[in-house]
């Protein structure tokens, strides 16, 4: 088996930094973005990964690019594992338990063979999800910090649940669906009062197959010298200072000193408030996207734009709510949809078996429904939207809140339920979409229609737009010059060099 390649400009000057993702679309893509800004730095980056997720997202064609146009040293590793079929999406986590037990197996046993070869890397960065990288790796006397694509409030969550069920303190009930889950409170630092089964972090649920896993994970985040995440610190202050407590007393508890924490984002590129219109004259108005040229078309701040996420697969049933919701509200919309889930009715899951010909005939020039890959950021930051229906992920909801879009909150998964809470509660940057829980969970056409329009154009939903700009102010400011982003991403590269015994 071929070693990992070495730089081939200057060995000594460009300190090796290996990346190691969870397999999992938006961490694949959120790490890829971060080992590129580090490679902007003059680091030699090895990026560790698995085949299906990168060939869906065109990992190699990327980082090909990358090299070829803007000499970024980035080189790729397959951890060469026998990736399983998710059968049941993502409700089979035995299968993602699996997965991830295949990665910190299939690392350390590179890493050793590198070691071994001589191959040393300066350090190892690893996902919040692969606590048995950092394990394995400090073992080996290789420095192995973590990132965490999720929020400082969710990590610092998990991280404090772990430490009370480790030690016996707290007493989680079995499942979210118990009693008492639904019916007691619990406070978390820097996040308001919530139920227990409002907090959705499956793995702290001992009737949960993630449950070891979720125990460890949070465990590792204390022990690690430098806590990396792809958020910036002015958007979460309050749990940004509670971790740092937290990690403070496990460090003087353990007699060692506390591990950094340092918020380096938004990792993807930030550009000026509002993408410019092309005119006539651009020479790149031919070559630009057809979504970007609907958008082109209508008016500033006046298209909702719906995207869940780059894995859900919606119901055929909600997708006609949608559908219908949107026609009935008047607004102008972008709607990317995934194919839906196949049923009986719907063998295909093609979104346009589903959706009806005369509904995309009435909405003709107002509304686009696509099944295909969408530049998100893009169209973010094209003037005309001025909204997003969003599932929430912790990649969407920085996109969305940095480009000073306000959300139309629709959680679907994990974290995602957190974050919708801290848009709408917390930063007043969004409203949020309310559930039938008395059925099947479905949300109906009516409220579609009525939050599409409350959003843009009710006096709540230009509250918030409002809020969803200055939090925007403070994404472009953590990044420039002297920002807290900017600083804190020097002060990693500075300590990256230092391990090198390089300036």
């Amino acid at each position: 088996m071929a070693s990992l390649p070495k730089d081939t400009h200057n060995v000594e000057a460009s300190p090796n930094v290996w990346i190691v993702p969870l397999a999992f679309p938006s961490h694949v893509k959120n790490f890829l973005e971060f080992a590129k800004v580090l490679a902007t730095h003059k680091l030699t980056v090895t990026y560790f990964y698995t085949r299906g997720p990168a060939k869906a997202l065109g990992v190699h064609t990327t980082v090909e690019k990358w090299r070829s146009e803007e000499g970024v040293d980035v080189h790729l590793r397959d951890l060469e594992i026998e990736e399983p079929e998710f059968a049941d999406g993502l409700d089979d986590f035995k299968t993602w338990v699996e997965v991830m037990r295949q990665q910190e197996m299939r690392f350390d046993s590179i890493l050793k063979q590198e070691i071994e070869l001589g191959n040393k890397p300066t350090c190892v960065i690893s996902d919040f999800w692969l606590a048995g990288i950092h394990e394995n790796t400090v073992k080996r006397n290789v420095p192995d910090w973590t990132l965490s694509i999720l929020s400082v409030g969710y990590t610092g969550a998990a991280t404090y649940l772990s430490q009370l069920q480790s030690k016996g303190i707290l007493k989680i009930p079995a499942s979210p669906q118990d009693k008492d889950s639904q019916e007691e409170l619990i406070s978390l630092p820097g996040l308001p009062l919530m139920r227990i089964c409002e907090l959705d972090i499956l793995s702290v649920f001992s009737s949960h197959v993630m449950f070891q896993f979720g125990k460890r994970n949070g465990l590792a985040v204390l022990k690690s010298d430098v806590v990396i995440f792809s958020t910036f610190q002015e958007l979460e202050p309050r749990t940004f200072r509670e971790l740092k407590i937290q990690m403070h007393n496990a460090a003087v508890k353990d007699k060692r000193e506390t591990g950094e924490l340092l918020t380096v984002g938004p990792i993807f590129p930030l550009t000026t408030p509002g993408a410019a219109r092309p005119t006539g004259n651009d020479s790149d108005v031919k070559d630009r996207h057809p979504y970007l040229k609907f958008l082109d078309g209508q008016r500033d701040s006046s298209v909702l734009f719906v995207a869940f996420g780059s894995t859900w697969q919606l119901p055929p049933e909600q997708m006609l709510e949608i559908a219908f919701g949107l026609e009935a509200s008047e607004q102008s919309f972008l709607c990317a949809f995934h194919p839906a889930e196949k049923t009986a009715k719907y063998p295909t899951g093609d979104i346009f078996d589903i959706i009806p010909p005369d509904l995309i005939i009435r909405i003709k020039g107002r509304g686009l429904f696509v099944q295909d890959w969408v530049p998100q950021l893009h169209i973010l930051n094209h003037p005309a939207v001025g909204g997003f229906l969003s599932h929430c992920g912790q990649n969407s909801t920085l996109e969305g809140l940095s480009m000073g879009v306000p959300i139309l909150t629709w959680p679907l998964f994990t974290d995602q339920n957190m974050n919708a809470r801290f848009i709408v509660e917390e930063i007043q940057a969004g409203l949020g979409i309310t559930k039938d829980e008395s059925g099947e969970g479905l949300v109906d056409r009516t409220e579609v229609e009525r939050k599409a329009r409350a959003l843009l154009q009710s006096e709540e939903g230009k509250a918030a737009r409002k809020n969803a700009l200055r939090i925007r102010e403070l994404a472009l400011r953590s990044v420039a010059v002297n920002g807290s982003s900017y600083n804190n991403m020097q002060s990693l590269v500075a300590r990256i060099r230092g391990l090198a015994g390089v300036q």
